[in-house]
């Protein structure tokens, strides 16, 4: 079975993410890639995926008319080396309508019973996640999943991945790596991080703090994500190679969502500039 990244298929999961890593398959020419869309499949597919494609991204098209976040998209599309209008395009709901193979799962919950048994029984072995969702019972089907983390591990595991780097270590970074149980835990096959320079919102402090957070996750975080998704297509790494790491020699730490008071402060201080 080949176990290059390449042929890695995708668990889609309504979300930044997922469009970006989907908008990102097509690029690449990777549309024969199995799709498979956590949600019950019945004859009100289309219907279904795209209410919840307006409900889950209201903000965001919100925030693609407004010309202050225009500008912020150009400097984040430069920062990662994405093409002109990657993160406006990625937001096209009929992207997902380009994959000759999108299978539906047995709903929303992959680690349900049925879902297990769904997955259990595919020929498939290797998987990329795109969602938010812990995975647990999903492990005892055999598989392989691997997720993009937004942090260098494992000196920054847990929540706001790329928020947590900036505001401890001035620096953001990312981690490709085979998921086990326990959160941000498994084996690695790449990782990177770099040093982080305020980029450019004009009038930013007009915006309330759940704006800028929703512009944050809707834009910057994706295109980390998919940028290092790129880099590692590009290189067609097989997905059994795994970096060595001393966890000895290691800084190892665990962090939570940042606390909502202290995020105003941050995006001030540290993310942002006019």
């Amino acid at each position: 079975m080949n176990n290059n990244i390449k042929n890695i298929n995708l668990i889609f999961s309504e979300n930044p993410i997922a469009r970006a890593y989907l908008y990102l398959f097509i690029k690449e020419k990777m549309t024969s890639n199995k799709i498979f869309v956590l949600n019950h499949k019945t004859i009100l597919n289309k219907f279904f995926l795209k209410l919840q494609f307006n409900t889950t991204f209201k903000n965001t098209k919100r925030y693609l008319k407004n010309s202050d976040v225009l500008i912020f998209i150009k400097e984040i599309e430069k920062l990662f080396d994405l093409e002109e209008n990657f993160l406006v395009n990625m937001y096209n709901f009929e992207n997902i309508f380009e994959f000759k193979n999108l299978i539906y799962a047995k709903g929303p919950d992959i680690n349900s019973n049925e879902n297990l048994v769904f997955f259990k029984k595919l020929n498939n072995l290797y998987f990329l996640n795109s969602s938010n969702i812990i995975y647990k019972n999903i492990f005892n089907s055999n598989k392989k999943f691997f997720h993009i983390h937004p942090g260098y591990m494992y000196k920054v595991r847990g929540c706001d991945g790329a928020l947590n780097s900036i505001n401890s270590y001035n620096s953001f970074g990312a981690s490709f790596f085979l998921m086990k149980n326990k959160i941000d835990s498994g084996d690695i096959l790449r990782r990177y991080e770099q040093s982080y320079h305020k980029l450019k919102l004009p009038n930013f402090k007009k915006y309330n703090v759940f704006d800028l957070y929703n512009i944050w996750f809707s834009f910057f975080d994706p295109a980390l994500r998919v940028s290092f998704l790129k880099k590692l297509l590009n290189e067609n790494i097989p997905l059994n190679y795994f970096e060595k790491i001393d966890l000895k020699n290691e800084e190892n730490n665990y962090f939570k969502f940042i606390d909502k008071t202290k995020l105003y402060n941050i995006f001030l201080d540290k993310i942002f500039k006019d």
